[in-house]
């Protein structure tokens, strides 16, 4: 089974940044979501965010 939500080593394979650009990238996010820290962002948010098609983001 697919992982549904996303690591920061996640984000740094999707946009090919370092691993504190996607620290930074997930810590944004959560805000903008009104997320708390301790809430995973999950495949389809990220996808959203970075205006990418959900079915390119492979979480094996």
């Amino acid at each position: 089974m697919e992982r549904l939500y996303v690591v920061p080593s996640d984000v740094c394979k999707i946009t090919g940044k370092k691993i504190r650009y996607a620290q930074q990238l997930l810590k944004d996010l959560r805000e903008i979501l009104n997320k708390k820290r301790h809430q995973l962002i999950t495949k389809k948010e990220l996808a959203d965010h970075l205006g990418i098609d959900q079915e390119l983001i492979d979480l094996k």
